[in-house]
Order: structure tokens, then C-alpha cells, then sequence
């Protein structure tokens, strides 16, 4: 199993420096990975690419997401806020090693 977020240490426009649990920094540069969304306006990951959106970014200990970004149906079927976090394997594969 490959490390999970820690703690964020900086959030610069689309990148974001974690700490991760092996205890080495890396660098996702999610401006990089996600470059196909910066015009599709539809998608949840536009409005991540939206920089003070993005600055917004939080780590829960495992991943790294941002609050009310999505949507669900919850048990009464009724429309609530969800977080958009993305897999803490996809941000270890998509981010480099700080020396």
C-alpha cells in the first residue's frame, strides 16, 4: 500500500506540497493531471481548477479533498453537498518526490 496524506504544507495555484505518511514531501501538480478540465465547465473537476476554490484544499489524514464540491442522494433521497477527494494512490502515483 503507498503512503496517504498527511498534512498539506503549501497550496500554490493547481499544486499542493504534502507531507505524506512515509514522512517525505511530495508535490501533486493537480493543474498538470487534470489539464483536460480546465475548459469543461460540466465537470467537478472545473471547479477545482478555479484558483480560490482550490486553495481550499484540505487533507483528512489519507487524501486530499475539497468541501461541497459534489453532490449526492442521501438515504431520504434528498440532494446534499459532498466533498470531491480523489484516491490517495492516484495522488501518490501523480505527484514527485521533494528533495
Amino acid at each position: 500500500m503507498n503512503p496517504r496524506v498527511k498534512q498539506i504544507l503549501s497550496i500554490d495555484p493547481f499544486t499542493v506540497k504534502a507531507l505524506w505518511s512515509d514522512d517525505k514531501v511530495r508535490v501533486t501538480d493537480f493543474g498538470s493531471f487534470l489539464s483536460e478540465y480546465f475548459q469543461k465547465k460540466k465537470s467537478l473537476y472545473y471547479k477545482i481548477l478555479q484558483e480560490n476554490t482550490f486553495k481550499q484544499a484540505k487533507a483528512d489524514g489519507r487524501t486530499i479533498y475539497w468541501e461541497d464540491i459534489a453532490e449526492m442522494i442521501d438515504y431520504n433521497g434528498k440532494k446534499i453537498s459532498a466533498p470531491l477527494n480523489f484516491c490517495p494512490d492516484v495522488l501518490f502515483e501523480q505527484s514527485v518526490l521533494v528533495d
